[in-house]
């Protein structure tokens, strides 16, 4: 990776192969830097026909331990929700609701219709096919709580939440599942 791996540590990232390439968030420091974890926006892209790493432009909101997933019959890619547990973001970490779409082509992210809840450590795929496509969030936490101002209590979601995209709408709405 173009970085120092001295420095960033190999987790919380995610990875997405799309053709020829790897396209892959950069990681965040906290299994180097304990005491001052950071949540980067920094998007790389590996070329395995020129072994070559290239930089690409950075997410709108800085995440990690996020959901992600290749659009369907298309050259886009979709982040959604992520946070840290590090107490340096709050008595139980941070947690997000945002949900951006990358047009690999154009090199762009835009804002797309946010999570219901927090989610974080959560996964992402896609199901349907071209003229009716689902993105699927699972699992993760979410809100958390502490006991006694001292222990992080985090709430973990055995459920999803899916958003519909058809070739007529390309920001669709959520919905839970049980």
């Amino acid at each position: 990776m173009p970085c120092n791996p001295h420095v960033y540590s190999l987790c919380n990232f995610t990875s997405v192969a799309i053709g020829p390439h790897l396209d892959g968030s950069l990681f965040d420091t906290s299994s180097f830097l304990i005491d001052r974890p950071t949540q980067l926006s920094a998007v790389f892209r590996f070329d395995f026909t020129t072994t070559t790493w290239e930089y690409h432009a950075p997410m709108l909101t800085s995440r990690r331990s996020f959901a992600c997933a290749k659009v369907l019959d298309s050259d886009q890619i979709i982040v959604a929700g992520g946070g840290s547990r590090h107490t340096m973001f709050s008595a139980a970490g941070s947690r997000m609701t945002s949900v951006e779409r990358y047009d690999i082509c154009r090199d762009e992210w835009v804002a797309m219709e946010g999570l219901p809840s927090f989610r974080a450590w959560c996964v992402g795929f896609f199901a349907g096919d071209v003229e009716e496509r689902e993105f699927w969030v699972m699992g993760g936490y979410g809100q958390a709580r502490t006991i006694s101002e001292v222990v992080s209590v985090d709430e973990y979601y055995q459920n999803a939440v899916v958003m519909e995209l058809t070739n007529r709408n390309s920001d669709g709405m959520w919905r839970e599942t049980g």
